[in-house]
């Protein structure tokens, strides 16, 4: 009985053993990005994970996310500490904004409604970062030029990005006390991987998984 329950073409045990990926991986990179320091390497790792591993019921996830954090640490915690910052800046502009509109100002009630059309273009830009971090060798600087190309090579892919990272910034705000923290962040990191991975499959190499460089990219949109 327990031989069959625990097989791995067990269904019932199938959906167990996704629901644990979720949230193990969610409270792995949640542990990460309570430093701060470790937000940019946090989530490269969680997204080469997903990546490689776990969108292809394949093992080895917890070792590559391992493995990962290790090895982009040094680029990803200032790329992190840089978005982080960012994000802080959003914040305090959010706040002056509301407080300005809520108050009737009409001008920053435009401003306000501006805010978030750039919020989201923002975080579309931003969500490349350590995505392309998990697939190519750069530093701190080539990866921002890197990412900033990429994002404007794929308008569509960009505003993809943003729509889903301020929702699941959004939800996480709102609903925090359902506990949405512990699942989010893996479904990011899904959803990310769905719309990223097309994005880089010409600049891989032919088995898809060594890392490069990024060439040149073209002017042309998707």
């Amino acid at each position: 009985m327990l031989n069959k329950f625990f097989s791995g073409d067990n269904m019932l045990f199938k959906i167990f053993s996704v629901l644990a990926d979720v949230l193990a991986f969610s409270v792995l990179w949640l542990v990460c990005a309570v430093t701060v320091a470790g937000l940019g390497p946090g989530t490269t790792a969680l997204y080469d994970a997903m990546a490689r591993h776990l969108r292809r019921n394949q093992p080895g996830g917890y070792l590559r996310f391992w493995a990962s954090l290790k090895a982009n640490f040094k680029v990803g915690c200032p790329a992190g500490l840089a978005v982080a910052a960012l994000g802080w800046a959003m914040v305090k502009l959010h706040g002056f904004l509301y407080a300005g509109a809520a108050a009737g100002d009409g001008t920053l009630f435009a401003c306000y409604i501006a805010f978030w059309i750039f919020l989201v273009v923002l975080c579309g830009v931003t969500a490349y970062i350590f995505p392309v971090l998990s697939r190519f060798t750069f530093g701190v600087g080539g990866l921002l030029a890197a990412s900033v190309k990429l994002a404007l090579a794929h308008p569509l892919t960009t505003l993809l990005l943003g729509l889903l990272t301020v929702g699941c910034v959004l939800l996480c705000v709102e609903f925090w006390m359902w506990m949405v923290w512990l699942v989010l962040p893996y479904v990011w990191a899904l959803l990310a991987s769905l719309l990223l991975e097309r994005v880089f499959r010409p600049f891989m190499e032919e088995q898809g998984e060594a890392e490069g460089t990024v060439p040149e990219l073209d002017d042309e949109e998707e």
